[in-house]
């Protein structure tokens, strides 16, 4: 039994209007500053952090460079790192509940080294429960946070960079 036509463009329309309804919206690219369109992204350790940055400088038109050199800003991260916490125990002093904490600290130097966005840092929780009869999934589970974590980051990142440049801070 096939649709009508007019049945499936209902169901489209009525679920672009429940998805505007509630908010949501698809992440665009950063609009950045002359002097951040060309940079370096130098992270300390956190690689993932890295290419996830290098991704959405790339969507946002900025020309990723190697190494700094004349006409190029540099985005530093000194600071990119996990921490887990136990919240709370179950009977017989056991944890039932963690918090992943990722702190992240920030600056943005212009292409003469001058500092354009001082140190800035950022920090992001969630937090997830743990079963001991379902050991194997905890570090899955733990996984896909630190993955979320790292995306969310990325785009605090941007928005700041963006919220930066549309100020009145001009080169």
């Amino acid at each position: 039994m096939r649709l009508p036509r007019s049945a499936i463009l209902i169901v489209v329309l009525l679920a672009a209007l429940l998805l505007s309804g509630c908010g949501f919206h698809l992440r665009r690219s950063a609009v950045l500053l002359p002097t951040m369109q060309r940079m370096v992204v130098r992270v300390n350790r956190d690689s993932a952090l890295r290419r996830g940055l290098a991704l959405a400088l790339r969507a946002s038109g900025v020309h990723l460079a190697d190494a700094p050199g004349p006409g190029i800003a540099v985005l530093n991260v000194p600071v990119a790192r996990f921490q887990t916490r136990a919240l709370a125990a179950t009977g017989f002093a056991r944890v039932g509940e963690y918090s992943v904490l990722y702190h992240v600290v920030f600056e943005v130097q212009g292409p003469q080294g001058k500092v354009l966005l001082p140190r800035e840092s950022v920090d992001m929780r969630r937090s997830y429960t743990f079963d001991r009869t379902q050991v194997i999934g905890s570090p899955a589970e733990q996984e896909v946070i630190r993955k979320s974590l790292i995306q969310d980051m990325v785009q605090a990142i941007l928005l700041r960079l963006q919220a930066f440049s549309s100020g009145s801070h001009q080169d």
